[in-house]
């Protein structure tokens, strides 16, 4: 089979092909810095600890995202495409530590040996390139990372999760649920219940006949169920809402087609209907289809059983600019505009009318984080958002916002300081006793992690640990308690 045949006939996020890759721009912003990349992986260094690490937040903030950017002489040229590295910053009597690995793929491992990039990106066409026999031929690794099973995952969304040593953050393969699910698009958002079991999505795109896989994991590694659902048209789909009765996956109104690139292949169809898509969580039979006005989401909140059907929280943007053209700007480290806010909106969802309320909360809020062991109950979120007097350009504030009440406490970093995805620490009580972030001191050039507390964080950080190290800034993490 020919090679686009391949790519545009098996892949869906996994048909990731693209551009030819030019130099950074010029005149590049600020926050370029945390988007250079490094070469290598990162021996341990000893961080500057200021306050006192509270016993609480005694253990390791892994971290996952795209981190090698060039190789030579050719630069990806879209936030998807770099190669993954996990980042472990440790915390203990002794002080704080970090180090950082690249994952060692399929992929990484060829072109390490090659000494080139060999396969495209989502948004960069690799000069040479060589077709992939399958979706983990191309697979980065560089979207999140969790504990699971005594390991970490490293996630992409396009194929196999890679498992991960969390001491030596050595790679140690993929993880495979079953032979012919090897490959098979596995989100880098599993969703978790109280028992530990993992659920997870896998969107897959074949041209007239796209499909929806759906996973249930328990918590010790074993396969409970998995299953396939035909989509009425190939939706863009990274992250999906679990509660105590239902899987729901959004069905969004930027559409995957024929193009060049996976991104050119993304059109934003604001005439169609986006689709709730909601799955009984045991059986995974479709239940409702609800649709709603165009949506585009990368992340949402948690989600929770009401009498009448449910009730969630998400970061919705207008459109799909953010994928198509902000992240491109962000990883040419292009001055913006990047994206337009994404807005925090809760949708109250009435299966008994088809039905769904959607109302904006009024807050700019991305990388929403809630307390994981009441996973379906109504709880305060976590996030980060701009500043409020910031130009367009990454966050620099952390936030916790009741979407309820519609209460918002905040901390500012200030336009300097460019924040990354904050991560409840569970305390003796019932909520979060504190809040786990990592940042980058663009002035300073100095990348670090902040503890604030979680229900003062207007009163700013009570320790922060740092070094004189930049690391890239990437997506999604967790935190381990020692």
């Amino acid at each position: 089979m020919q090679r686009r045949a391949f790519l545009q006939g098996t892949a869906a996020l996994a048909a990731l092909h693209a551009f030819p890759g030019l130099a950074r721009d010029v005149q590049s912003p600020p926050w370029a810095l945390g988007f250079q990349g490094v070469s290598s992986d990162l021996p341990p260094l000893p961080m500057a600890v200021r306050g006192k690490i509270p016993e609480a937040c005694t253990g390791t903030l892994y971290r996952n995202g795209p981190a090698l950017y060039e190789r030579a002489g050719q630069r990806y040229r879209h936030w998807f495409d770099p190669d993954g590295m996990i980042q472990a910053f440790r915390f203990g009597r002794e002080g704080a530590v970090h180090a950082g690995r690249f994952v060692r793929t399929r992929k990484f491992r060829q072109e390490a040996a090659a000494g080139r990039f060999l396969f495209d990106g989502a948004g960069t066409r690799i000069s040479g390139s060589l077709p992939p026999r399958n979706n983990d031929d191309f697979n980065t690794a560089n979207i999140n990372v969790q504990a699971f099973d005594g390991e970490l995952l490293a996630l992409w969304e396009a194929g196999s999760a890679y498992r991960v040593d969390p001491e030596s953050l050595e790679t140690l393969g993929t993880r495979s649920w079953r032979e012919d699910l090897a490959g098979v698009p596995f989100s880098a958002h599993p969703r978790f219940d109280g028992r530990g079991d993992l659920w997870n999505i896998g969107s897959v795109s074949f041209g007239a006949e796209p499909l929806l896989v759906l996973y249930h994991i328990d918590a010790a590694g074993r396969l409970r169920k998995a299953r396939t659902h035909r989509l009425d048209f190939a939706g863009y789909m990274h992250d999906f809402v679990l509660t105590g009765r239902y899987l729901v996956a959004l069905n969004s109104s930027a559409v995957l087609g024929k193009g060049e690139t996976f991104i050119d292949s993304m059109r934003w169809e604001p005439s169609r209907a986006s689709q709730l898509l909601v799955f009984d969580k045991d059986s995974f039979d479709l239940l409702h289809t609800v649709e709603v006005p165009a949506a585009f989401v990368f992340h949402f909140g948690n989600g929770w059983d009401t009498r009448s059907g449910l009730e969630f929280t998400a970061c919705q943007y207008p459109d799909a600019r953010l994928a198509t053209i902000g992240m491109a700007r962000l990883a040419r480290q292009q001055p913006g505009p990047y994206h337009d806010e994404p807005r925090l909106l809760r949708y109250r969802v009435d299966l008994h009318r088809g039905q769904a309320a959607v109302t904006d909360l009024g807050i700019d809020l991305e990388f929403p984080g809630f307390d994981r062991r009441r996973p379906f109950e109504p709880q305060a979120l976590f996030g980060v958002s701009k500043g409020r007097n910031s130009p367009s350009g990454p966050a620099s504030a952390v936030v916790r916002v009741n979407p309820s009440s519609g209460e918002v406490d905040r901390f500012d970093y200030g336009d300097g300081t460019l924040v990354e995805e904050p991560l409840p620490v569970p305390g003796p009580g019932a909520a979060a006793s504190y809040l786990v972030h990592s940042y980058l001191d663009v002035e300073r050039r100095r990348s670090g992690v902040s503890i604030l507390r979680a229900d003062a964080l207007a009163d700013g950080p009570v320790a922060t640990a740092e070094m004189d190290r930049v690391v890239p800034l990437g997506f999604h993490g967790c935190f381990l308690t020692a």
